[in-house]
């Protein structure tokens, strides 16, 4: 099993996680404003805090306007401006860089409208680097055709570009079931082909819905499972559709951020399941 656990830009509750990490982690980004500016220190700190380390993955902020959609027409140079500094800081910390985009199109949409063209560009500036795009499945998605195929996969499907890969939300998922009412195992045979998810997924958001809810009441949402069977519920949809080896992020939202109390919980469950 490969665990990446999961830290924020101040490297909060670095010294509870440093036990569980061994090749990678994931870094939250918080600040909005002219956030690029504080990748370089950060991963280097990171890098200086763990030098075992070998792969680092790049969450940016969350807001609507972060979407790569939105990204792709607002300003693209900026954006090939942060992979190429990527490109450089990959090469001088000697480890793997992956930048992970969020988007509420469906693939549909982003044909139609030119994204697949800006993705591809931005791809270009990455060829044979140690740098690659993660594209994350969202639920407020613009049309009820999500809740039938994941979109993120169909693109990067259609991209097929090897430093293109999926990062699958497990909690977003529910979040989609929950809205549209739908069983959760009958939306999972529909929603996840088996085959492109093993090519295309490279990791996991893995994490508890309570309640049944996730998007109404922000405290359901990427929670640590409150149950040994909903977590086994979870963890056999990545058994089912052979994806168990992938990278898995324990995104687990906390009450205390410097403990991490609640994502190492997540992790040992984890770890016993695997055992």
């Amino acid at each position: 099993m490969i665990i990446y656990p999961k830290t924020n830009e101040y490297l909060g509750g670095l010294d509870a996680l440093k036990p569980y990490i061994d090749k990678g982690i994931e870094i939250q980004f918080l600040k909005f404003d002219n956030w690029e500016d504080s990748i370089e220190e950060t991963l280097k700190r990171a890098k200086e805090e763990i030098p075992t380390l070998q792969e680092i993955i790049i969450h940016p902020p969350i807001r609507s306007d972060f979407n790569f959609e939105a990204l792709a027409f607002s300003n693209l140079e900026r954006e090939k401006k942060i992979v190429n500094n990527l490109v450089e800081l990959s090469e001088e910390l000697h480890i793997k860089i992956q930048l992970l985009y969020h988007t509420f199109w469906t693939c549909l949409c982003w044909k139609n409208s030119g994204v697949v063209e800006k993705m591809e560009e931005l791809l270009s500036c990455i060829e044979n680097t140690k740098v690659s795009l993660l594209i994350e499945n969202m639920y407020p998605m613009v049309e009820h055709q999500e809740t039938e195929e994941c979109s993120v996969l169909d693109i990067a499907k259609t991209i097929n570009n090897e430093h293109l890969k999926v990062c699958l939300d497990i909690c977003h998922m529910h979040c989609l079931a929950n809205i549209f009412k739908l069983n959760f195992d009958d939306f999972i045979e529909k929603y996840l082909d088996k085959e492109e998810a093993q090519k295309y997924i490279f990791q996991i958001h893995f994490a508890g819905t309570l309640k049944n809810d996730g998007f109404i009441d922000h405290k359901t949402h990427g929670r640590v499972h409150d149950s040994v069977e909903s977590f086994e519920k979870d963890y056999e949809v990545l058994r089912r559709c052979g994806i168990e080896n992938k990278v898995i992020v324990p995104e687990v939202s906390e009450n205390n951020y410097e403990t991490r109390e609640d994502q190492i919980e997540e992790i040992k469950m984890l770890l016993k399941i695997h055992q």
